[in-house]
């Protein structure tokens, strides 16, 4: 229980840092890999966000993504994903049209093996949390329109927990 509360406080946080009335709010779609750390191999991944930000460059977002047949056995067969759901905080330097950003998040990583079945929100505990550290840059093409390069490292916070990183391209709708 004590997880669900501290998600809740940092939810309410990024909630009154967009209480601003110059927020502007944000839909993103990505496609893209993890690879390195864990990973076995490079493999596809998708996420969707939503947030915003205002015109003093720092924003929020909430952001799920999914990345399945993550792990592989010892003869190479892939199984299992990996689920994140993560708030984040991010400070972005308008320059024009280009957005770069960096980006730090505290919220679940999620791994789900063949051996560990069951739904997303089972059985939650302290190895289910993580942080993301990263950036990226956004370059509008069109007033309330995107793409987003977004590189990013992920880590379970226990000591021997899963990391890896990931790259992605994403249409931004909003902002």
């Amino acid at each position: 229980m004590h997880i669900f509360r501290m998600l809740f406080a940092a939810a309410a946080a990024l909630i009154a840092i967009e209480g601003s009335a110059s927020a502007q709010a944000m839909f993103t779609g990505s496609i893209g890999n993890v690879f390195g750390g864990d990973a076995p191999s490079t493999k596809r991944t998708w996420a969707v966000a939503i947030g915003g930000g205002g015109a003093h460059g720092i924003g929020s977002e909430l952001e799920f993504s999914q990345t399945k047949n993550f792990f592989e056995t010892p003869a190479g067969v892939a199984h299992g994903q990996i689920i994140t759901l993560m708030p984040s905080i991010f400070v972005a330097v308008p320059i024009g049209k280009l957005r770069p950003y960096g980006i730090f998040g505290f919220g679940f990583i999620r791994q789900r093996t063949d051996s560990t079945a069951g739904g997303v929100f089972t059985d939650l505990s302290d190895d289910d949390i993580g942080y993301n550290v990263g950036g990226g840059l956004t370059v509008q093409f069109a007033r309330h329109a995107g793409v987003r390069g977004d590189l990013r490292h992920f880590k379970v916070r226990k000591s021997d927990g899963i990391s890896f990183q990931r790259l992605m391209v994403g249409l931004v709708l909003g902002g």
